[in-house]
């Protein structure tokens, strides 16, 4: 649950200290005031995207924390295992929004991605927004508050898996299928393109080799004159620098009688001469044995031409011909093999639908077992939030033969708002007070099964009034026995409900506007009760009926 939030310089808020609760935890206030801010501070712990405009003007950053109790939350502290973060029975992230534009998030200190917190707010806390009810007539959302509702996670994500293999070989088995026509003439071009490659003979390293060649020959005259020039320096004329270093070391070797640290340089010298006597018999070897013959030269360029002219045929460098025609081989062993592996996919396809539709009839009757259930259990909160008739939901089967990602149904939510009226699709026959109070409903019956510990509702109470307002109160009231329950209301009937009272005002001094948020004792909850009950001007009526409100809790 949360414990505490600390806000920063985010947008009219300058400071909050905030500590809550267990049960269920009410704000109030004037419209505007900054409650949807304190949602916007929550939401930017739970990873929410960030930009300037959050940050309060003449700050250069936006700065908010938040502290929950990691009691009976094992998903979350694997989580935390997995990010290799330390913890005991508290968790602290903190989000911090720059003027620069950048956003960082650390979680008990350390600094993780903004997707940490994505997947870490999933166990922690569920907000249920004001306009919640106005998606509840799109199918989309139907089916996933059903499935959201049933514990067949593992069918579900079954079927999604075997719905993305058969796509894959589907995708697969479309490629394959090219024109007759295109199909001979890519073989044809295959073949002769291999042919024609396979006729000069190549061998992985034989242009390297035959570049390297042609090098030598074209310059061996060169090569030629400076060996010889080097190996008569070095040793065959008179003033060779052999017998010059030869003499020194003789020098140094007698003068070792005098001083016996010369020793080394005469080594030195010695190990230079036997240095100079290897490099003048690899000259010679070389000098003996160097080609320069044109006609070797020609052969060598002709075959680096005719390397030169496949490449730019095929338009690859030279050096790649090798690999090049593996490919194609590749390519033309795939073709003509293609109608024997095409077959071998059509096998697998088949018996992946076939696994598809059995798994898919799994869930069908999952989806069924938990309509009945979701619906009846709709019913009865429905007839305690002042409706009658009676709530439904079809399980249709898709009579079709192509799978689809999430099943085989299309599920539809329908309503009789009158008894002994035909059941229609909620769209069709709800107002929006009572698209507002379904999915209030469907909020409490969802949530009360659910293992977040935070449930935040934000004015879902839109639409409702009178004794109705009271029995949302009540429920949220109930709920909280098992959750903390945040809940942003302009009901006077749903506030006296809270176990903890938060009151949102603003304040503007000079230029500057603040948003403050006070935690009310007794006195202070009956004043902001009969303030909602009456208005601006509190009776001694309303604060009468504003203190038996909150006593009847």
């Amino acid at each position: 649950m949360l414990r505490q939030l600390v806000i920063n310089n985010l947008a009219v808020i300058d400071k909050l200290d905030l500590e809550f609760d267990a049960g269920m935890t009410v704000f109030t206030g004037e419209t505007g005031a900054g409650k949807s801010i304190l949602l916007d501070a929550i939401g930017l712990i739970l990873g929410d995207r960030a930009d300037t405009s959050f940050i309060r003007g003449g700050a250069d950053k936006a700065d908010i924390t938040a502290v929950f109790s990691l009691a009976n939350l094992p998903e979350v502290r694997t989580l935390l295992d997995e990010l290799e973060i330390d913890s005991d029975d508290e968790l602290f992230i903190r989000r911090v929004v720059s003027n620069d534009g950048r956003s960082r998030a650390y979680i008990n200190g350390q600094p993780v991605p903004i997707q940490a917190l994505r997947d870490l707010g999933i166990h922690l806390v569920d907000i249920f927004g004001q306009h919640a009810h106005q998606s509840l007539s799109h199918t989309k959302m139907q089916r996933q508050l059903l499935d959201e509702f049933g514990e067949y996670h593992e069918c579900l994500a079954t079927v999604g898996k075997l719905y993305h293999e058969w796509k894959d070989i589907s995708h697969q088995l479309q490629q394959m299928q090219t024109g007759g026509e295109d199909y001979e003439a890519r073989l044809t071009l295959l073949r002769y393109q291999i042919e024609e490659l396979n006729e000069l003979g190549m061998t992985d390293d034989e242009y390297a080799s035959l570049d390297e060649k042609q090098k030598r020959l074209a310059h061996s005259q060169q090569l030629l004159e400076a060996c010889q020039t080097a190996l008569s320096e070095l040793k065959d004329s008179d003033a060779a620098i052999d017998d010059r270093i030869g003499l020194y070391q003789r020098k140094f070797e007698d003068l070792t009688r005098l001083d016996a640290s010369l020793k080394n340089i005469a080594e030195i010298l010695n190990n230079a001469c036997i240095q100079i006597d290897e490099a003048a018999a690899e000259l010679r070897d070389y000098i003996d044995h160097i080609d320069n013959d044109n006609s070797a030269l020609s052969e060598v360029e002709k075959r680096l031409d005719r390397y030169h002219d496949l490449a730019r045929k095929h338009r690859v460098k030279p050096e790649t011909l090798v690999t090049h025609l593996q490919a194609l081989q590749q390519e033309l062993d795939k073709l003509e093999h293609g109608q024997e592996h095409r077959e071998e996919l059509l096998v697998r396809q088949q018996k992946v639908t076939d696994e598809y539709f059995k798994q898919a009839l799994i869930l069908s009757k999952q989806r069924q077992k938990t309509a009945n259930h979701l619906a009846q259990s709709v019913t009865e909160k429905m007839h305690e939030l002042g409706m009658g008739g009676e709530f439904t939901i079809e399980v249709a089967a898709i009579n079709d033969a192509t799978p689809r990602f999430q099943g085989m149904d299309n599920i539809n939510f329908l309503v009789s708002t009158n008894p002994g009226q035909p059941s229609r699709s909620l769209g069709k026959v709800a107002s929006g007070g009572e698209l507002s109070r379904l999915s209030l409903a469907i909020q409490i019956i969802g949530s009360s099964d659910s293992g977040v510990p935070t449930l935040i509702f934000d004015e879902v109470d839109t639409g409702i009034s009178g004794g109705i307002a009271e029995v949302v109160g009540r429920l949220l009231h109930s709920l909280a026995r098992h959750r903390q329950i945040f809940c942003v209301t302009h009901l006077a009937q749903v506030a006296s409900c809270g176990n903890q009272h938060f009151r949102v005002s603003k304040d503007t001094q000079g230029k500057q506007t603040y948003t403050s948020v006070e935690v009310l004792d007794r006195a202070q909850r009956i004043d902001e009760v009969a303030r909602m009950l009456a208005g601006l001007t509190i009776t001694t009526e309303s604060r009468a009926n504003a203190e038996k409100m909150l006593e009847a809790v």
